[in-house]
């Protein structure tokens, strides 16, 4: 089924900044309706790290959306590193 995959930038990162990989400022996902999926992860309900984000304060933003299924998503997340795809890491905004 085709949908949009998304990818969110989160306002400040989140997490344990300590840790060499202990924190996170974005989130890659999938959805069939995106503007009642980011109403859900700004109420705090789905993806664990979005409920933590709500839970924390942390406002984030729509960064890049692709027109695609849940193997597109899943092959972003295999990447790893989401800020390579995010325009606003890259500072190229707009």
């Amino acid at each position: 089924m085709d949908g949009t995959v998304y990818l969110l930038h989160f306002d400040s990162p989140i997490g344990d900044v300590a840790k060499a990989h202990g924190t996170a400022q974005h989130y890659l996902g999938w959805t069939t309706d995106l503007a009642q999926r980011l109403a859900e992860h700004r109420a705090g309900n789905g993806a664990r790290l979005m409920a933590a984000v709500a839970q924390a304060g942390i406002g984030f933003q729509v960064a890049a959306t692709w027109e695609g299924d849940r193997v597109l998503e899943r092959r972003l997340k295999q990447r790893k590193h989401a800020a390579r795809f995010c325009p606003l890491c890259r500072g190229t905004h707009g």
